[in-house]
């Protein structure tokens, strides 16, 4: 038994100095990761908000995707920004909105990222004969709900209902009836208010799509022929519907490039598919990623020119279905669109052959052309994206470099001012043992910016201005490990332990109370990390990690540091570790009976009054005589 207590009594007096070897090869791991693997770059990843930048942010339209639609489209945009060469780029799910971020000066292109590149192949159709005694209460009906959701203005919505009331009673004159002035006819309609938040914003957009699909994409001759009319093809706006369109019913699309309106057939099926309802269709899917995919100025043609090839391999229908569609349509037009949008529709001239390449001609800028052609390379999204107010190509918000630099600057001065005030009180309330606690807060610094390089480079974190509010109350969580310790350490010469005995016991009840409190701050930091949304992310995951490596830096380095101290004789005078007050009060309350003399100093009693009594006196004569 008493070697087992000399056992345990060896291995807690080598603790300390163990604990604080591990930290040490804990430390010297991490930056043998940071300065041997990767770009051997010591410097985090910033974010946009600290180093300037484009930040684009995707909203999909429609229907809510599923998990499997969002990982695909966030994939794809990933490949289109590594495409782009641009380094530090990154692309992150948050909930159902993609958000991009493109770091540093030259980020022009990411604005063309959000492409949704939703291309569909329908052949030009004809809008059959309308019911002439609906067409213009169809037409009016309509024009209301136009200018009620806003796609449309009254001005416009009137003169459409005008000029439709003038062909109308011009094609009756034709007919043989009795010509009449037509009754004028004017929309009774007033837009309603703008939305009071995004969540409004997010249903109205949503509404206006489920309107527009069914006015647009109707099957009923007049309804089609009401839409035509209502349509306003312009270059500047996006159009509504956004590549939410269904192949599988016809479409009344706009060609910007001309101001023109067609109604378009739905797309065709590939080859061998009969299921019209779920049948796969000649869509931008269908695009041969592996072959040259190109975009730009055709000398030949004197056009812009976007060349492309269809799927031709094993149990791929992509081009003899374009081929089958090329031959059945000579001399027709079969449209091209991007998001619902005609972009082409041009005369077939002569059948492509499966397997060959084929092009997009149109009213292109160079821009124009090479930013398709290089979203198509990557591949189609399978989802339609706009900005959070419905803008072409997602929502845009560019940080200047310099306003990034003032932003990091700031967040350094308010980390330098944080440890600054908590330097002043640990001097002022606990001395010279104060070094002690801004030793551990250097420790942890150290560690978790080794931690934020790693992170960085294999997950792609960025520390932004959240962030950087996470570490600093990460500092204050560090320090508050400390001041828990120290006024347990107070609470064990109260009761009238030397300073050495006290910092072991003191220990052993402060861990449990410093685990608790990180517990508690670490859930949290998850509860918020997984219920939050952009920015209150960043700081949920360093406010987690700085807690985190507060536990390993107080077990391994701050209880360690403080026990070792406690055995040397330097620390355990008052004016040093702060407790004067402590020691003269348990002084006092000893001096009053108040508190029994602890057992080494009864010993050390015991020891002088032991030397201090006269040793025994023997007579030799009697002892000789015996």
């Amino acid at each position: 038994m008493a070697r087992q207590k000399k056992s345990a009594a060896s291995a807690w007096e080598r603790w300390p100095k163990r604990a604080i070897a591990l930290f040490v090869l804990i430390v010297v791991g991490v930056y043998a990761l940071v300065l041997l693997t990767g770009d051997r770059s010591a410097t985090p990843q910033l974010g946009i908000d600290l180093q300037g930048g484009t930040r684009v942010t995707l909203v999909p339209q429609g229907q809510d995707p599923t998990q499997d639609q969002l990982n695909q489209a966030r994939t794809i945009l990933e490949n289109r920004v590594n495409g782009m060469g641009v380094s530090g780029a990154s692309v992150v799910a948050d909930g159902n909105t993609l958000v991009i971020t493109v770091p540093g000066e030259d980020t022009a292109q990411a604005q063309s990222l959000g492409q949704t590149s939703q291309l569909l192949f329908r052949p030009v159709g004809q809008a059959g004969m309308p019911d002439m005694t609906t067409l213009m209460p169809e037409l009016e009906e309509m024009a209301n709900r136009w200018v009620e959701y806003g796609v449309i203005t009254e001005e416009q919505a009137n003169a459409s209902l005008e000029e439709m009331n003038t062909a109308v009673a011009s094609t009756t004159a034709v007919e043989g009836e009795e010509a009449t002035e037509p009754e004028p006819v004017t929309v009774s309609a007033t837009p309603m208010d703008e939305p009071a938040n995004s969540i409004e914003a997010t249903q109205r957009r949503q509404e206006i799509t489920d309107m527009l699909r069914t006015d647009r994409q109707s099957t009923d001759p007049t309804v089609q022929i009401a839409a035509s009319s209502l349509m306003q093809c312009t270059t500047d706006e996006m159009d509504p519907l956004a590549g939410t369109d269904d192949p599988r019913l016809p479409l009344v699309a706009c060609d910007p490039a001309v101001g023109g309106v067609y109604v378009l057939d739905p797309a065709p099926l590939l080859n061998g598919e009969t299921d019209e309802e779920n049948g796969a269709r000649l869509t931008g899917n269908e695009i041969d990623t592996n072959r040259p995919i190109t975009g730009g100025f055709n000398a030949q043609s004197g056009q812009m020119e976007i060349s492309f090839a269809f799927k031709s391999g094993d149990g791929e229908e992509g081009s003899a279905t374009w081929s089958s569609l090329t031959s059945q349509y000579l001399q027709q037009q079969i449209a091209i669109t991007l998001d619902s949008q005609v972009i082409s529709a041009p005369v077939i001239q002569s059948a492509t052959p499966v397997g060959s390449a084929t092009s997009i001609t149109g009213d292109f800028t160079q821009t124009e052309a090479q930013d398709l052609a290089n979203n198509l390379r990557y591949g189609a999204l399978p989802l339609s994206f706009a900005g959070e107010n419905g803008e072409r190509g997602g929502t845009t918000t560019t940080v200047p470099p310099s306003l990034g630099a003032a932003s990091l600057k700031a967040g350094l001065i308010a980390g330098i001012v944080g440890i600054a005030l908590v330097a002043i009180f640990v001097f002022a309330y606990y001395r010279v043992f104060g070094f002690v606690s801004l030793f551990t807060l250097f420790a942890a610094g150290v560690l978790v910016y080794g931690l934020l390089v790693l992170l960085g480079r294999w997950i792609g974190y960025s520390l932004d201005l959240a962030g950087i509010a996470g570490l600093i109350i990460g500092i204050g969580t560090t320090a508050d490990s400390f001041v828990v310790f120290y006024e347990r350490i107070k609470d064990e010469i109260r009761e009238g332990r030397s300073f050495r005995s006290a910092a072991p016991r003191a220990w052993e009840s402060a861990k449990r109370t410093i685990v608790t409190g990180n517990m508690v701050t670490l859930l949290g930091a998850i509860v918020i990390y997984l219920l939050a949304v952009g920015e209150v992310k960043g700081f949920a995951f360093t406010l987690g990690l700085t807690t985190v490596f507060d536990l390993v830096v107080t077990f391994l380095i701050t209880a360690p540091l403080v026990i070792l101290a406690s055995r040397n004789p330097f620390f355990a005078k008052s004016s040093v570790n702060g407790m004067g007050r402590v020691m003269k009060l348990v002084e006092e309350r000893r001096a009053n009976g108040e508190l029994d003399e602890p057992e080494y100093l009864k010993k050390i009693h015991a020891k002088n009054v032991a030397a201090e009594k006269p040793a025994p006196v023997t007579d030799t004569n009697q002892e000789e005589e015996k």
